[in-house]
């Protein structure tokens, strides 16, 4: 995939499961600069002692310059900041969200900060740097949505579209990407359902006639590159 040849790329919620899967992947086609952004300030520590050990050693492998690695803290909702961190970015894989459906619906206006208005915030700092491509994660949830997340990540949808029709004098193209559930993230369901059938049940489902869409984090991670 040469189209991430020599580009710098940032990763909004980059700390999370599927943030760290695109930085490892990511690496392996060479752009210039990855920047990792996310809000927990333990893990953007560790991304550091995880990631830039790995680029130095594939980098000696290829007999290249090894890629510029930035893991800073940031919180999409500080509009100020995302403006700052996309200065000189060509694309921007934004990841950062509220992803439990039970805590949105315990904070519903806490899910509204980081899944509308921060997405917002992502759009605008989009636009005035010129950066050429943002690839939104949304989920299976915003289909015909019954609870405050998928609410708010249909909402974030329809930011995200509506931006390619508000700034047509600029050069940037919104996208976004459904995932399912994704197996072995901080948010799958599939641990807690491992873990009731280890303790001989029951299994709780919302709903017997429910159908759950699963995908792998190395699936995901590569359908936004696809993307």
């Amino acid at each position: 995939m040469g189209f991430f040849t020599d580009k710098v790329v940032l990763i909004t919620g980059a700390a999370g499961t599927v943030g760290r899967e695109l930085i490892r992947q990511l690496i392996d086609l060479n752009p210039r600069e990855i920047r990792a952004i996310d809000i927990n300030e333990s893990e953007v520590f560790f991304l550091d002692q995880d990631f830039i050990p790995l680029i130095k050693k594939k980098s000696t492998a290829r007999k290249s310059s090894p890629i510029r690695f930035l893991a800073t803290v940031g919180d999409i909702r500080d509009s100020y900041r995302i403006e700052q961190a996309f200065r000189g970015v060509d694309i921007v894989l934004h990841a950062a969200a509220l992803k439990h459906v039970i805590l949105c619906e315990r904070s519903p206006f806490e899910a509204v900060q980081t899944n509308i208005v921060g997405v917002n915030n992502v759009i605008r700092a989009a636009a005035e740097n010129s950066v050429e491509r943002v690839i939104f994660m949304s989920s299976d949830k915003a289909v015909n949505p019954t609870n405050v997340m998928g609410t708010s990540k249909l909402m974030g949808e329809r930011l995200i579209s509506t931006a390619n029709s508000i700034h047509t004098g600029g050069k940037t193209i919104f996208s976004s990407t459904r995932f399912g559930n994704v197996i072995g993230s901080h948010g799958s369901v599939a641990p807690i359902f491992m873990k009731q059938i280890r303790n001989g049940g029951p299994v709780t489902l919302t709903n017997r006639c429910m159908t759950r869409f699963f995908m792998t984090v190395e699936q995901s991670a590569q359908l936004v590159l696809t993307a």
